[in-house]
């Protein structure tokens, strides 16, 4: 698989103290947890407390954000807890990309992430915040030290992100080609990612890997940078087949969209004619992925699992069209400028209560979330 660390910019987390000079401080305002499993918040909780900056728990229905609310008895600073429902979209999250075609097959699973990490950005902009951190609840290994700065470089950077290895953060066909023997990269994306809000101008879209498309325009200025490393709890990639076809469109889109970086491209290279060979060059990944796995002796363990999702995955690419493609990259940066004249027009109304309110989030227990 390509790797797309040339695209980053490598750091230690640490300004070098000539590239620092004159730059303002910045400190991490807020931690954004989106998340279905609140029993797993804790570290996060923790994190947000020993930092002192206010902290977002973001759950898909009322009763995760009553347990998430019972997790959050000891947080210092300010914090919400509430549940973000589909029907935001209707206010605040109408995209094109939400009614493309691709979006019938996909599984609810990318929609509700992206959806709560957009909220996250409109709360961003709406509480005044500068930085501000996108962690998943199965992110560990993180240090208020190295956040911190990491929160620093976004003085500098769109986004200062943390490759997560171990357990390396990667689609369940990167896993297939790892376990083949594979060189396999870890790209930083929205798992544990601090951004600079006032240059996060972008939006997640409902499609797996809307943590890449978010920093696609980022990375073409180079104006990412790798802050460290952080691990991630393990799971087992290909427990289910179908997870591998959830995640076949969206890896389609963007990995041609950064290999168009790395050709020094752009969107608008994007063609029709440039979709065709990309998929036939997915096809030629899988089954070259799949050969190696059949002919491994003795077979690694998990090899019949992982054929079956790499079954899976060439099942839904023979499905994905050109066309598919081009309308879906063309959806996206139409809904990329109707973001951006969004937050043009949203002016920050001071706290992250009135904000809570101004998105209509649900408070608990009828009252407000603080």
């Amino acid at each position: 698989m390509e790797s797309h660390a040339a695209l980053l910019h490598q750091t230690s987390a640490t300004l070098d103290p000539d590239e620092a000079k004159g730059e303002p401080s910045r400190c991490l305002d807020a931690i954004v947890v989106p998340t279905i499993r609140p029993w797993s918040i804790a570290p996060a909780i923790a994190l947000a407390s020993e930092i002192g900056c206010a902290l977002v728990v973001l759950c898909t229905t009322a009763e995760q954000a009553g347990q998430a609310r019972q997790q959050c008895q000891v947080v210092n600073g300010d914090l919400l807890v509430t549940h973000v429902t589909p029907s935001v979209e209707d206010e605040h999250l109408d995209f094109l990309t939400s009614e493309h075609p691709e979006n019938d097959i996909e599984p609810s699973c990318h929609a509700d992430i992206a959806r709560k990490r957009n909220v996250g950005l409109l709360l961003a902009r709406l509480s005044g915040w500068r930085a501000v951190m996108f962690l998943d609840d199965d992110i560990r290994g993180m240090t208020a030290a190295a956040i911190t700065e990491a929160a620093s470089l976004t003085a500098r950077f769109q986004a200062a992100g943390f490759c997560v290895d171990p357990y390396p953060d990667n689609s369940v066909v990167c896993h297939a080609h790892r376990l083949a023997g594979g060189a396999q990269d870890v790209f930083p994306g929205g798992s544990a990612l601090v951004i600079d809000v006032a240059s996060a101008v972008t939006l997640f879209p409902p499609i797996y890997n809307e943590d890449w498309l978010f920093l696609f325009d980022a990375a073409q200025r180079r104006s990412v940078a790798v802050a460290g490393t952080l691990s991630q709890l393990e799971y087992q990639p290909f427990a289910h087949p179908r997870r591998a076809a959830s995640e076949e469109f969206g890896d389609v889109i963007a990995e041609g969209l950064y290999r168009l970086l790395h050709e020094g491209g752009s969107v608008t290279d994007a063609t029709h004619a440039y979709w065709r060979s990309t998929l036939q060059r997915r096809f030629a990944l899988i089954d070259h992925i799949a050969e190696r796995l059949l002919l491994g002796q003795p077979a690694a363990p998990g090899t019949e699992c992982a054929l079956m999702s790499l079954a899976a995955a060439r099942k839904r690419l023979a499905s994905i069209t050109e066309l598919a493609c081009v309308s879906f990259v063309r959806a996206w940066r139409a809904d990329v400028a109707a973001w951006q004249d969004k937050l043009a027009h949203l002016a920050a109304v001071g706290d992250l209560t009135t904000a809570a309110k101004h998105l209509d989030l649900p408070a608990l227990d009828g009252g407000v979330n603080q």
